[in-house]
């Protein structure tokens, strides 16, 4: 830390208003103190009936401000602010997780300019993805009815007063407004303005503060590199219905006082307000019945499950990085990964169908790519079960959190030699692929001190998403036929994906713990299971899990081939390549002796 950074943390007051925000106001607080900075920390407590705030009553290095009733916010942040010492105040929400050095950025930002006088943080949700309120303009009448509509349905894009979705600076710029979760103003700013408008109760406070600092002189920035994670919307007790109507009542204030004032104008504006509100209105009660899958993923997570996300997006915690966790390895893997005492963070699109554990949370994969200054993940281990060509997507990041002794284990697979030679252009196209993703992965991990291990596993099965034993399965049940492929005797060793992620697993628990002559280098590995069996073999033990009695029939090559010829016209078997059948004959085994050097492994026999 620079000396003028020591300097001017020295002068921050972080005030926080509280109501009702359960186990978070500790969560925030706890992060904030485990920076181990000298802060100023003020808590206003907005009359709660959760008990939130009782801890602080032990806390001597907090000072606790409790109001008599709630007020709104814009009351509680004057109230924590004349009580504030600093010549920086930082307004912070109380579900709102700080990364490293955000305050400090802010203050050093703020000092960098005698005229600029207010600044916001980069504000990411839980996802890290950017929240709306992050950068925005001043809100219009225009803008405010394409923010309501744009709510509600998906495009096209209306005029908003955000401007989230436009491109990521590289660079702190200069905005029209930023949100109150975590804005931080020079104390000499907020006294020229007179502090927060009290007749706001909530929403809108702070785009009018915004504004009115603007009309003094000083200038609004926004910080791309100074994140906070933003849960939104933890106080208890306070339903939808209410804050849409606060929201309408805010917005109402807020264009009264700075839109034009003759009277036409306040007549027509007060109309459009009107059926403005009862749109949203109508559309609230809508929404309510039918709630994006998104939302609802993320409101049957619990509250420890949100903290934990919040503190490993903010760097607390150290985690290892899992691509490609929705699959039935990624299942198996994160669990096992979290019985070692691991904290996982996975990267998907889909919160849901990652398997859901304790110590396992998703983040987008836009935080590793468009807000990646804004990631602050404590990385201690990458592992990567996704396609290995998918990698190289995420090459800025994967450079950015490079370290010395951070292990690697990255999934590739024996079709990089099986497939090669194949007939079918798509075939032979994965093995290019698959060749492609190991030469990034040994180039781009080639100075590195630390190991990094290529895994090949030779036929994956086990678990809910695998394709090809569970149509077998469904083909089976439905016909009532079991199908004896005589001629298949080509051999193999599948393994199970169970397996397959206890080996990772066991693997990178024993690199983390190496304290004497820790693996080095780029290692390339096979693994296969227990049971060597030919194809027909797998294919009824398939069949006879499917608990179906049913018809059996025998099938030599030629039978087959015909019969082959004739379904390829199926949609869902047009994916069969040509020199299927010649595959099934011939053996594709191979050696686990490399992979056993590394890591002892035991590998059940084959049972789907």
């Amino acid at each position: 830390m620079s000396l003028r950074w020591t300097k001017v943390v020295l002068n921050i007051s972080i005030v926080i208003v509280n109501f009702n925000s359960g186990p978070f106001l500790r969560a925030a607080l706890d992060l904030v103190q485990s920076r181990r900075r000298d802060y100023e920390l003020i808590v206003v407590d907005n009359c709660s009936s959760d008990g939130s705030a009782d801890f602080l009553y032990h806390r001597e290095s907090i000072r606790l401000v409790q109001l008599g009733q709630n007020l709104g916010f814009g009351t509680a942040a004057n109230a924590g602010a004349a009580d504030a010492k600093g010549d920086f105040l930082l307004f912070l929400n109380p579900d709102a997780f700080v990364g490293e050095d955000t305050p400090e950025r802010m203050a050093a930002y703020l000092t960098g300019d005698p005229k600029r006088g207010l600044c916001g943080a980069f504000l990411l949700d839980l996802r890290g993805c950017e929240q709306p309120g992050s950068r925005r303009r001043d809100p219009t009448l225009l803008r405010s009815c394409g923010k309501t509509l744009n709510s509600f349905i998906p495009c096209p894009k209306l005029p908003t007063f955000d401007a989230h979705q436009e491109m990521l600076p590289a660079t702190p710029m200069f905005v029209q407004a930023v949100s109150g979760a975590c804005m931080m103003v020079k104390r000499s700013a907020h006294l020229d303005i007179g502090g927060f408008d009290e007749g706001y109760f909530l929403h809108f406070e702070d785009l009018d503060y915004c504004r009115r600092v603007r009309q003094k002189g000083w200038m609004v920035g926004f910080l791309p590199d100074a994140p906070v994670f933003h849960f939104q919307g933890v106080s208890g007790g306070v339903n939808d219905r209410f804050l849409l109507r606060q929201k309408q009542l805010g917005l109402r204030r807020y264009l009264d006082k700075f839109g034009y004032q003759g009277a036409a104008h306040k007549t027509f504006r007060g109309m459009a307000l009107n059926v403005l509100s009862a749109t949203a209105t109508a559309m609230f009660r809508l929404s309510g019945k039918v709630k994006p899958r998104r939302l609802a993923e993320t409101e049957r997570r619990s509250d420890a499950v949100h903290i934990l996300t919040g503190e490993v997006l903010a760097g607390k915690h150290p985690v290892v990085l899992v691509f490609g966790a929705r699959s039935d390895v990624g299942d198996s893997l994160c669990a096992r990964l979290n019985a070692l005492g691991l904290v996982t963070a996975c990267v998907s699109r889909s919160t849901g169908d990652v398997r859901s554990t304790p110590r396992t949370v998703t983040v987008e994969p836009d935080l590793l790519l468009r807000n990646r200054r804004g990631a602050r993940l404590d990385i201690v281990a990458v592992v990567s079960v996704c396609p290995i060509w998918e990698l190289s997507r995420f090459e800025g990041f994967l450079s950015d959190i490079r370290k010395d002794n951070q292990p690697w284990v990255v999934l590739s697979s024996t079709s990089v030699v099986t497939k090669l030679d194949s007939k079918r252009q798509e075939e032979s196209g994965i093995a290019a692929k698959l060749r492609q993703g190991e030469a990034w992965v040994s180039t781009h991990r080639n100075a590195v001190v630390g190991p990094t291990v290529i895994v090949r596993p030779t036929l994956i099965y086990g678990g809910i998403r695998n394709r090809n034993i569970n149509r077998i399965k469904a083909i089976t049940l439905f016909a009532r036929i079991k199908i004896n492929l005589r001629f298949a005797r080509g051999l193999r060793s599948p393994v199970h994906c169970d397996d397959l992620a206890q080996w990772m697993a066991g693997f990178l628990g024993n690199e983390l713990n190496a304290t004497n002559n820790p693996l080095q280098g780029l290692h390339c590995v096979d693994l296969s299971g227990s049971e060597t069996l030919s194809f027909r073999d797998m294919v009824s033990r398939a069949q006879n899990a499917s608990g179906t009695i049913g018809l059996r029939l025998g099938f030599g090559r030629a039978v087959t081939r015909l019969c082959f010829l004739l379904i390829c016209w199926i949609p869902f078997m047009r994916e069969v390549p040509r020199d299927f059948l010649g595959r099934l004959e011939s053996d594709f085994l191979f050696s686990n002796k490399d992979a056993i050097a590394l890591k002892e492994g035991k590998f059940r026999r084959f049972y789907p």
